[in-house]
């Protein structure tokens, strides 16, 4: 009888393919040609909400040479709701040691309760991959700036911090040369876009600093030529009504906007559908409904979703934000159909990255 050891390579991928993420530890410990394809597949996508797990995943990353190279996603975060406490130095001096191994990584993401950890990035020379997606959660040092300079293929940006007025903490132009999608707070936003063109979608964080900067921010949009998508959070509506029409005079040709405060019916609405009667090429419009007094719904939602269409006829879906989650309107031949979602998708939801 042969035994389980010469089982065709072709075999054993079959087996780990449709096997469960839960058996593929029993796999690796069954023989050493089925231990090769399920390790492969078990460190492809290193992800939990328990820092133990990721812990001692780096740990065995960092003792055998060969697991490192498989990695190609690596999540760091924790799941236990709003109690998320600091993780200790020598977790992070695991985590750094295991990246050093990673060649093959294209996504990262670490969500720092801290911010205070992004020396995990520091050692340059000892970083061997070119990410494609990065979701981190640390503050904008020198240490983050040299990272993110180094980074030539990543697409995907998400951040939580940016670089104050400090010319040091400043990207060198033309880092970042093939981002395509950002996702941050106003003053990084506008620092991304001074050293790069090619972002073609763009979601911008505002906060009560951040308001009176936005205005002067906006026409300097009009350098990034393929720019399809913005989004915007927290938009107050006195600023909407400002900020829109401006939006639509310096970025004619987007397909997707939001989050922009619907305003009630009456006069003062007059500046949110002249604004859409320029956007010849908007498909996807997102709208806040939260001040509203009942919110508009079912019914309410169709009529307001028809009446934009008659101001922006290339409208094909509207999405109405409530304070319990969203209703995504969809046009169907000449009418409209919904689809809703509760209040767990709330602004972090990335219908804005969808199209």
């Amino acid at each position: 009888m042969a035994s389980i050891n010469a089982l065709p390579a072709q075999v054993c991928e079959r087996i780990v393919r449709w096997a469960r993420r839960s058996d593929l530890v029993s796999l690796c410990l069954t023989c050493k040609a089925l231990q090769r394809e399920a390790e492969v597949k078990l460190y492809e996508i290193i992800m939990s909400g328990n820092t133990q797990v990721v812990f001692r995943a780096c740990q065995s990353i960092i003792s055998r040479a060969r697991l490192g190279p498989y990695v190609r996603a690596l999540y760091i975060f924790q799941n236990n709701g709003h109690c998320r406490s600091a993780l200790p130095e020598d977790f992070w001096g695991v985590v750094q040691l295991a990246l050093s191994t990673m060649r093959s990584l294209q996504c990262l993401v670490i969500h720092d309760p801290t911010y205070s950890n992004g020396w995990v990035l520091s050692d340059i020379s000892h970083i061997p991959f070119q990410l494609q997606e990065a979701r981190l959660f640390f503050y904008w040092d020198r240490n983050f700036v040299r990272f993110l300079e180094s980074q030539n293929q990543l697409k995907s940006l998400h951040i939580v911090d940016g670089p104050d007025n400090d010319s040091s903490l400043k990207l060198e132009v033309g880092s970042l040369p093939e981002l395509q999608v950002f996702d941050g707070i106003l003053m990084a936003a506008e620092h991304i876009i001074a050293v790069t063109t090619s972002i073609t979608h763009l979601q911008v964080a505002l906060d009560t600093n951040s308001e009176a900067d936005f205005l002067t921010f906006i026409p300097k949009l009009a350098r990034l030529t393929s720019l399809g998508t913005l989004s915007i959070l927290h938009l107050p509506e006195y600023l909407a009504a400002r900020a829109f029409p401006l939006i639509a005079a310096t970025c004619c040709t987007l397909r997707h906007i939001g989050m922009i405060p619907l305003p009630l019916p009456g006069p003062n609405s007059n500046y949110f559908y002249r604004a859409l009667l320029s956007m010849h090429q908007l498909r996807v419009l997102e709208v806040n409904t939260a001040a509203w007094t009942p919110q508009p719904t079912g019914i309410q939602q169709r009529i307001l979703a028809s009446e934009i269409r008659v101001y922006c006829p290339s409208i094909e879906y509207v999405c109405f934000w409530t304070g319990g989650g969203r209703t995504l309107w969809i046009l169907d031949g000449n009418d409209w159909s919904y689809h809703s979602d509760n209040a767990h998708h709330l602004q972090l939801d990335a219908l804005w990255k969808a199209r």
